[in-house]
């Protein structure tokens, strides 16, 4: 009686800690967002996939965001800040004991997320819940491509300010809680699985000591070492 009891408590707690299916009806200005990460290259084998990042995490605050990918249990990561007050964006990758920071303004092009060159984006009157929380469609069709047409979802449900303005996604208004996009050079879908209003201290927005501060060329250089 006690193992039944303890079964149904536990798959009630696994079910309110799940990505809720009720709507969230207030908007949130501070918290964090979990997305899963599916790897949609299929030169991949399942031995390298098995050691790329499954989780990137955002934090948001007063319009200020942080993504965090890590990989290989911690040993590499990649970090993208940007500071909204500050009109800044901060890439930083960490390999081992090397940690590396490249700093530019917020309206040039990010080296976190590539661009889709001649992407359209076609608003749909489709929505559905993600996490809580209500989401338009539209459909993503990029014009003499091999990359078949696929469909995003947003919410404006998260107050976030030009929070897509470094991604090829730059022209919608809202938080992408479901999307493909290519991050250093490997396609991928991300899907939300989280959304926690929480408070987020302003120092997870700084950048931590240690960084060493190198040019674009050289950052790329090193991102595309990894990438091999």
């Amino acid at each position: 009686m006690r193992i039944r009891t303890f079964v149904v408590i536990l798959l009630i707690f696994i079910t309110l800690s799940s990505c809720k299916k009720n709507q969230h009806t207030e908007r949130i200005k501070e918290g964090y967002i979990e997305y899963d990460i599916e790897y949609l290259d299929d030169a991949l084998d399942g031995f390298m996939k098995g050691f790329l990042p499954k989780k990137m995490t955002i934090k948001f605050k007063n319009n200020n965001t942080i993504n965090k990918i890590e990989g290989f249990s911690g040993i590499v990561s990649f970090t993208h800040i940007q500071n909204y007050r500050e009109k800044k964006n901060i890439t930083l990758v960490k390999v081992l004991n090397k940690k590396y920071k490249y700093i530019e303004k917020i309206n040039e092009k990010s080296m976190f997320f590539e661009n889709i060159p001649g992407m359209i984006i076609e608003p749909q009157d489709t929505t559905k819940i993600l996490c809580g929380f209500k989401c338009e469609e539209a459909k993503v069709i990029v014009p003499d491509s091999e990359i078949e047409p696929f469909f995003i979802y947003y919410t404006k449900d998260i107050t976030i300010n030009n929070v897509n303005a470094q991604t090829p996604f730059k022209s919608i208004e809202g938080v992408l809680l479901e999307f493909r996009i290519k991050l250093y050079d490997m396609p991928m879908k991300l899907t939300v699985r989280k959304i926690q209003e929480a408070k987020i201290s302003t120092e997870d927005f700084e950048i931590p000591e240690g960084y060493i501060s190198i040019n674009k060329k050289t950052m790329i250089e090193i991102i595309d070492l990894l990438k091999q």
